[in-house]
């Protein structure tokens, strides 16, 4: 089916008692502009005029697309907002299949009443430096996502000309798009503004989840203005807010993903929304999940894991260190030490070389720590080194401060080397 384009409808609803079905239409004066024509307001699928009738005032849109099914549509969408399932977000509409004469022939509009809010876009200009306002807005967006999606309903088209903001309320309107329980799910007629949807959405995906990507452009774009006003002047093109579709395209490259992850508080969360831009538009999250999602730790560097052990790693810097060099007898051919080299508290001065009482302990220790964690374990280690040469062996040259000391300082080095990349 053909439709008129918005110039014949222009000409025809100068009219009203002409081109009108109903007598309320009929009866009411159309809104003009400054140069005496209609007042008309564009849209994807319909053009929308204002007609007052008394002291109420509607907006009625007329198509110049087709949109399939839309009687079938309107129905159920009615009905899933009737008996105040729509909450206060909606505005009571009448779908007419024959309401408008253009040329002799009758064509769809529906009858909306009309809503004295701003639109989000304009109301963003006066306002994205006031935190006062933006911060209540970010939470009555949070409560529409969630009454949406309860009711499993969408709007498809969540976008600044969309939303308007009305005495402390969100207001939803044009549904020529929107998803309500009982329609075909995955038979779509649009795909909403291209600066507020995934770069893949397409009309395969109608459906009640079809709005979780536009409600995190907007909640993440608000957030951002709390913490930096001067974005709005920099990124808002007056269709968007801060993003745009190309930015949906190439995160990596984008201005606006680059400003935002200067912010702080703000820095995990664009991570996480870079990775959804360029992932399946099936794997996108709830608002509610997104800002409530744990980023998954960065992943750790692999670690180059020596195969020297602890034991033989830490008598090899003890033998780099200047001072007393460690008695040849204690390494076997291969450069491992004979044996676990711990000696216990109390061994009888003499009965081990002094190198392997102290190196041993501190290897043994050493590795404790690691596995406790952390450098206040290594720093217990080390007291205790010192304690133990102190404590068991004997005053002479070296001297146990001398060789605790230098154990001490061998013990930081190989586990800033070692033990730091291999804590289990």
């Amino acid at each position: 089916m053909a439709y008129p384009s918005p110039d014949q409808y222009n000409d025809a609803v100068q009219a009203p008692h002409l081109a009108f079905a109903d007598p309320v239409l009929q009866a009411g004066k159309l809104v003009l502009n400054d140069m005496g024509l209609p007042q008309a307001y564009g849209g994807g699928f319909a053009v929308t005029y204002a007609v007052a009738h008394g002291r109420r005032k509607y907006a009625v849109r007329c198509f110049h697309k087709e949109a399939r099914d839309l009687q079938d549509r309107y129905a159920r969408i009615g009905e899933a907002l009737s008996g105040g399932k729509g909450g206060e977000h909606f505005v009571g509409f009448d779908y007419q299949p024959t309401g408008v004469r253009v040329l002799g022939k009758p064509y769809p509009l529906v009858k909306m009443d009309w809503v004295n809010g701003t639109p989000l876009g304009i109301w963003l200009e006066r306002n994205h430096r006031r935190k006062s306002a933006l911060t209540p807005l970010i939470a009555r967006l949070r409560v529409l996502e969630k009454h949406l999606r309860m009711q499993g309903v969408a709007h498809g088209d969540l976008q600044n000309g969309n939303i308007l903001v009305q005495d402390g309320t969100l207001k939803l309107i044009d549904y020529d798009g929107m998803f309500a329980p009982g329609l075909v799910m995955g038979d779509g007629n649009e795909v909403g503004h291209r600066h507020f949807q995934h770069p893949t959405r397409k009309g395969e995906h109608f459906g009640p989840e079809m709005d979780r990507f536009s409600f995190i452009v907007l909640d993440l774009s608000l957030r951002a203005l709390i913490k930096e006003p001067g974005l709005f002047r920099r990124h808002a093109n007056g269709e968007n807010i801060l993003f745009s579709a190309a930015d949906f395209l190439d995160p990596a490259s984008s201005r606006v993903f680059s400003d935002l992850r200067a912010i702080r508080s703000l820095a995990k969360d664009v991570e996480k929304f870079a990775a959804l831009c360029t992932g399946p538009l099936a794997d996108m999250p709830t608002l509610e999940d997104f800002v409530g999602i744990v980023p998954p730790p960065p992943p750790k560097p692999r670690p180059v894991v020596s195969n020297k052990s602890p034991n033989q790693m830490l008598l090899e810097e003890l033998q780099r260190m200047p001072g007393e060099a460690l008695p040849p007898e204690l390494l076997l051919d291969d450069g491992e030490p004979q044996g676990p080299i711990f000696q216990p508290p109390g061994t009888v001065a003499g009965a081990a070389p002094q190198w392997l009482v102290v190196a041993g302990v501190a290897a043994q220790l050493l590795w404790l720590g690691a596995r406790k964690g952390g450098q206040a374990a290594i720093e217990v280690a080390a007291r205790q080194i010192e304690t133990l040469a102190q404590d068991h062996l004997p005053d002479t040259s070296p001297t146990p401060a001398a060789l605790a000391g230098k154990a001490l300082s061998s013990l930081k080095q190989v586990a800033g080397r070692w033990f730091g990349s291999n804590r289990p």
